[in-house]
């Protein structure tokens, strides 16, 4: 008697199928890690000082700096918004929590008494400064149906005007000696490795957790997928999506903390001048589609890492400082037509 074995159904072969696939995502996060390292080895190559001690930690501790801000910038992109006012939010918070170190100036004095603050108490003010503009950006884009862009486009001009206004543009500094804290937060390095990493890893955890271990966060990539499929499946979209601006605001103020006790300064008119972009361009290098609906934190990470070797090695190679932008916009454009292709091909 002959046994048959059984025989797989079309739906069953699928599920095999796409279990041993590997998502776009994580194809596109194993394709920059390499670019990554290439890169990095490139430039070592050419001019060995890029890895020496001060450099290596230099590149740490600007790519942990600016992950904290793109990390914000992909959230919201993920639940199928954008942000560009995190540069000159990063300048105003920058600019906000230092003149609160020193006599505070007329109208800050009105509200918060002559000053100075100290730094323990200046932190939360600017953490929650930052929360209320996610709220504010929130409460526009999902109440008032206004567009991502158009919204946080006018907060990237009011932010930067009123740092502009409140220091009558002039560069806000600080003392290392007397704010050691704050110097330390940003500058400072532990076992070798710069205390921003620390910080970041502290984020990446929970952030990770929230987005992939929720429910919340999960319905976050499915507003981002399709919004009105997750509205009429009960999904509170107005509420996640403010959240995910609040998130973003809450990062981009622990990264304006971070670069501004590092430099021990805050220039009111180019102080996070462009880092929208910057985060824009990590987000999607690291796997967020600006579509919304995808995109992975470790990319991010390695995103910004990218960003921050070809800084770098424009200076290692000895080609003018002037074509970081234009290197930076290619990526960019890269990027973009790449993830054009893989949706086309997804959906072809």
């Amino acid at each position: 008697m002959n046994v048959k074995a059984p025989v797989e159904t079309t739906d069953i072969r699928v599920q095999r199928k796409r279990h041993w696939q590997i998502d776009e995502v994580t194809i596109q996060v194993m394709v920059m890690s390499s670019l990554l390292v290439m890169v990095v080895l490139l430039t070592g190559w050419y001019d060995p000082n890029f890895f020496s001690a001060f450099s290596i930690r230099s590149v740490l501790r600007d790519t942990a700096t600016w992950s904290l801000f793109a990390l914000g910038q992909a959230v919201v992109i993920i639940s199928g918004g954008i942000d560009l006012s995190v540069g000159s939010l990063m300048c105003f918070l920058g600019v906000f929590a230092l003149l609160l170190l020193g006599p505070i100036p007329w109208p800050l004095s009105l509200v918060l008494g002559p000053g100075p603050l100290p730094l323990l108490g200046i932190i939360p003010l600017v953490i929650l400064l930052a929360i209320s503009v996610g709220v504010w950006h929130g409460q526009l884009v999902c109440r008032l149906g206004l567009q991502p862009f158009l919204v946080t486009l006018c907060s990237l001009l009011t932010l930067r005007g009123l740092a502009r206004v409140i220091t009558h543009d002039k560069t806000v500094s600080f003392s290392a000696k007397e704010v050691p804290l704050l110097h330390e937060l940003g500058s400072g390095a532990w076992l070798g490795i710069p205390v921003p990493v620390y910080i970041l890893i502290a984020v990446m955890f929970p952030l990770g957790l929230f987005m992939h271990g929720t429910v919340s966060g999960r319905y976050l990539y499915a507003i981002g997928y399709n919004v009105e499929a997750a509205r009429f499946s009960g999904v509170r979209v107005n509420l996640l999506r403010t959240v995910s601006y609040m998130i973003c605001g809450f990062l981009t103020a622990l990264a304006a903390l971070l670069e501004a006790g590092d430099v021990k300064s805050v220039p009111p008119s180019s102080a996070g001048m462009a880092y929208e972009m910057y985060g824009i361009t990590g987000a999607v290098l690291g796997g967020c589609a600006l579509r919304g609906g995808q995109g992975s934190l470790i990319g991010v990470v390695i995103g910004m890492g990218i960003l921050r070797v070809i800084k770098s090695a424009v200076v290692f190679l000895g080609i003018s400082t002037y074509w970081t932008f234009t290197v930076t916009g290619v990526v960019l454009l890269a990027a973009v037509i790449a993830d054009s292709v893989i949706r086309r091909r997804k959906m072809g």
